[in-house]
């Protein structure tokens, strides 16, 4: 009988963890603000049905590549949730599992408030697609589907200001990182709960000020990729 080899999957160590959940927090945030503050609103009219359409169909290439953009930050967002995981398993794996599992909640709602793009994309310029709808109602449909993507993401968002919160717990009980960066990402994840439920429970309120604690993910992410590296199992 021929010998068959098998190959068990290595779990990252500690400081491998935390390169790779630097870098793929990097990433997430280079593509997911082309998306957000380039793409998207230079295509999307909030008042005009028409021109959004014509704006989808005249620059659809561009269109496709903040579809793309998307994708490719949940993708890594995947990658970023499980390499913290491993990153903070030493410090309360329960806790650690639950936070990833929160997170991969966070992605999935993600992913299907994309598919809301996916089906505007695929309606811009399908001429099948008139025989059952006039011109009028089919513009209509693709701009509630391309307004869909935003109120959809900010319930994702909520379940990710958990996650962020879940985080920062751990991050702040671990011996072998600085506290603050803790603290900072659980008020993140405070910021992203209070500022979406304003959104939809509180219009009159303006909670912009609640954005500015968002910015303890790209801070976390420069010491997870300049510090984090270095830390053994020594320092756990």
């Amino acid at each position: 009988m021929p010998h068959v080899s098998q190959h068990t999957f290595k779990e990252p160590s500690i400081n491998q963890a935390a390169f790779i959940a630097g870098m793929g927090l990097l990433i997430v945030t280079l593509v997911a603000p082309f998306a957000q503050f380039f793409v998207f609103p230079s295509l999307l009219d909030v008042s005009d049905v028409v021109q959004t359409v014509n704006n989808l169909t005249e620059r659809r290439e561009f269109f496709l590549a903040g579809i793309f953009a998307y994708l490719a930050n949940y993708l890594f967002d995947i990658v970023v949730a499980w390499a913290l995981y491993h990153f903070l398993a030493s410090v309360n794996k329960a806790y650690s599992q639950l936070a990833l599992i929160v997170c991969l909640v966070y992605i999935a709602m993600s992913f299907t408030a994309v598919f809301n793009y996916i089906e505007a994309y695929r309606l811009v310029g399908a001429t099948e697609v008139t025989v059952v709808l006039d011109t009028e109602q089919l513009n209509t449909h693709i701009y509630l589907l391309v307004h869909a993507y935003q109120f959809e993401w900010g319930f994702a968002l909520f379940v990710f200001g958990v996650a962020l919160f879940l985080r920062g717990y751990l991050v702040m009980r671990a011996s072998y990182v600085p506290t603050v960066y803790g603290v900072m990402l659980m008020g993140g994840g405070i910021g992203y709960i209070v500022y979406l439920l304003g959104l939809y429970l509180a219009l009159e309120l303006d909670l912009r000020v609640f954005t500015l604690l968002f910015l303890s993910e790209p801070i976390f992410m420069i010491w997870l990729i300049v510090r984090g590296r270095k830390v053994t199992v020594s320092d756990v």
